[in-house]
């Protein structure tokens, strides 16, 4: 099984490096000509190129840490700091290189991760290249190739769920931690784990069960690392936390959120678009509770129900891309119907634009 799938992924190879280049030739292209035909007043943002939103903000940690840069920093989580950092020493401390070098290695990796887990999970070939076409040009997949930490969070998320695919609880847990030092969502990896086909503290040895146990908490300790860090370096406690609720407002019952959106998208209000992806998630997360594993389900869910539980809506779609089995389902749903051929002109224009309205400073990925 093992020799097959990687003689599978070999012979994928090329199509999957094809899709990672077609993505970034997307978004290259469209930052040349957004900055070309940009006004005065938007080339303050274009003129910024790769240090724009939060790339900006990693790559200042990189070069000053987080307590020189100020509190707001301590949102950002360390694991691609630790690792642009490292790479920084590469390149003569040029930080906005190294950062763009880490994400975008990551994100072929992912796409190589990603195709793996799908064949694995008995998927065909045919729909793990599609998924992996998919996801490069996900409208939010700009993200990938800016210096964000996406990239490689979905790099330790995929290795995660391919270990508890194996029920290799132990390698589960370093890379559920790794994802938890990457990036705050990694403690969900929690609801995953428990909901694994062969996860069980009654059942097996003392040995066993402590593996299991690890699996389902690597992903709240990684986090838990970091809070602690951060508390031992400032005056505030649990300031990643609290500095985050101040950019997307305080917790809001969910479904309340989305209920109160329907006025948003009939007013035209700014968090109307962002509703809207909401609704549409909702409908992938019936595919994925159909047609998935309940690892994969439960995850997403939480996921979708922490990224719409605030008052600001803004990057919901980065936040919910990073739950890859929406990918996933929206793959299986377009299958045998007319949207097979069309979502992919339709997922490039989606990231053209918001790639666009991005580096013009309208949408905060």
């Amino acid at each position: 099984m093992s020799h097959a799938l990687t003689k599978n992924l070999h012979k994928a190879s090329f199509s999957i490096v094809a899709a990672w280049l077609t993505s970034r030739a997307i978004v290259l292209i469209t930052m040349w000509l957004t900055h070309t035909f940009a006004t005065d007043h938007y080339r303050e943002f274009t003129s910024q190129g790769f240090r724009l939103w939060d790339a900006g903000w990693y790559q200042q940690i990189i070069t000053v840490g987080y307590e020189q840069v100020g509190q707001e920093s301590f949102r950002f989580f360390p694991g691609f700091v630790l690792i642009g950092r490292l790479v920084t020493q590469f390149l003569g401390g040029n930080e906005v290189w190294a950062s763009l070098l880490v994400a975008n290695v990551f994100s072929l990796i992912t796409f190589l991760l990603l195709y793996q887990l799908i064949v694995s999970e008995g998927g065909s070939a045919r729909r793990a290249k599609r998924t992996v076409w998919v996801f490069s040009v996900f409208p939010a997949s700009f993200v990938l190739i800016w210096g964000y930490a996406e990239s490689m969070f979905l790099t330790f998320t995929l290795l995660f769920f391919l270990s508890l695919r194996k029920q290799n609880w132990k390698v589960a847990a370093i890379f559920a931690c790794m994802a938890g030092l990457t990036r705050p969502t990694g403690a969900l990896l929690f609801f995953a784990a428990i909901s694994a086909s062969g996860f069980s503290l009654w059942r097996g040895n003392l040995k066993e069960r402590a593996e299991q146990l690890l699996a389902c908490l690597g992903g709240p300790l990684g986090v838990a690392i970091f809070l602690l860090w951060s508390n031992s370096r400032t005056s505030e406690n649990w300031l990643p936390f609290t500095v985050q609720r101040e950019f997307r407002g305080g917790f809001i019952d969910p479904f309340r959120r989305v209920w109160s959106g329907f006025s948003e998208i009939l007013n035209l209000e700014a968090d109307a678009f962002h509703v809207l992806v909401a609704l549409f998630f909702l409908v992938l997360l019936v595919v994925i509770w159909k047609r998935l594993p309940r690892q994969y389900f439960w995850y997403s869910f939480v996921t979708f129900v922490v990224s719409v539980s605030a008052e600001n809506l803004n990057s919901l779609e980065r936040y919910l891309m990073t739950a890859f089995p929406f990918v996933m389902a929206l793959v299986i749903l377009s299958e045998g119907k007319r949207s097979e051929k069309l979502i992919y002109p339709i997922s490039a224009l989606g990231l053209t634009g918001l790639t666009a309205i991005s580096f013009l400073g309208i949408y905060v990925p």
